[in-house]
């Protein structure tokens, strides 16, 4: 049998928490895995843990970059050689929990989107739980506890509740989803990325991108389960400066960083389609290559309405 499920791990000085990350990821449920691992040029001893778990389990690849490319590039490149029909992207300072596979592959075949993302924990530098309840996480009830990381929740595959979102209910250019290693994509849906070719312009914070061109193409799926625990730490790209209680304040580095990407979200998007519109016309047809950019430039209307509400 194939592999269903490819799990890309980008790696850039993380060796405080790569271990865990693997850890995570080698012992889920669902076996039957393809495991890629890109060490974009560490500094650390990153590489050298990626090898230590690679000569133990034989599903890691380790690719190692030597000169620092970003992630939006260490994406890419193991999207070239992954064989699952699914990808996911999991950040190497993050973990999953011992069903994420299986419950996003249950979802996927339940609902046919182009992605499917999930709630998170969020924990900190020593793996403390701070929250089951995130902020930064799309939710519907507040009904799971756990004290820390070793009381693995136990999450019912078969029962998961989900919601299908399209452009209607999620805008283009906007975010209704939980950070990056929360998804699990369609690589049908994605591979079309691989001809993207100005990835500098997304070298920090390439999920925004992502995210919102996958569901312009084949909506999401929000999972109401926490299957991602989230670390927050000092070198998160959006780092909060300030959370107090259930409000998060962003900080000016944060703040800029926010604006740049909705200012350049809608401008990448269109002139990657034209670029690349023979593929386009092939792939969807020339109708639905005009529908592709209409909605992005109707997506316009979200931001006026965000601003005067």
């Amino acid at each position: 049998m194939e592999t269903k499920i490819s799990v890309i791990i980008p790696v850039y000085n993380t060796e405080e928490y790569l271990g865990n990350c693997l850890t995570s990821i080698c012992t889920q449920t669902l076996e039957d895995l393809e495991i890629i691992c890109i060490n974009d040029a560490s500094e650390d001893n990153s590489l050298n843990i990626l090898n230590d778990f690679a000569n133990k389990d034989k599903r890691i690849k380790v690719i190692n970059f030597r000169l620092n490319k970003g992630a939006a590039v260490a994406r890419n490149n193991g999207i070239k050689i992954a064989k699952g029909e699914f990808i996911s992207f999991i950040d190497s300072d993050d973990a999953i929990v011992k069903d994420f596979t299986k419950t996003h592959l249950r979802v996927h075949l339940a609902s046919s989107v182009a992605f499917t993302s999930a709630q998170i924990i969020e924990i900190d530098e020593n793996d403390e739980i701070h929250t089951t309840y995130s902020t930064s996480s799309p939710q519907k009830v507040n009904a799971y506890n756990a004290k820390n990381l070793d009381e693995i929740l136990d999450i019912d595959v078969d029962k998961v509740e989900f919601d299908i979102l399209d452009c209607c209910k999620a805008p283009f250019g906007g975010w209704f989803w939980s950070p990056s290693s929360s998804a699990m994509f369609r690589k049908s849906a994605i591979e079309v990325l691989l001809n993207y070719k100005d990835l500098g312009e997304w070298k920090i914070c390439p999920d925004k991108f992502v995210f919102n061109f996958a569901n312009l193409i084949g909506g999401s799926a929000v999972i109401y389960a926490p299957l991602t625990a989230y670390r927050r730490h000092g070198k998160n790209a959006g780092m909060s400066g300030c959370i107090c209680g259930n409000k998060r304040f962003n900080n000016d580095k944060t703040t800029k960083i926010n604006f740049e990407n909705n200012r350049k979200i809608r401008i990448c998007t269109i002139k990657f389609i034209m670029q690349n519109r023979k593929i386009f016309y092939e792939k969807f047809g020339r109708r639905n290559t005009a529908k592709l950019i209409l909605t992005v430039l109707l997506s316009h209307f979200y931001i006026i309405k965000q601003v005067f509400s």
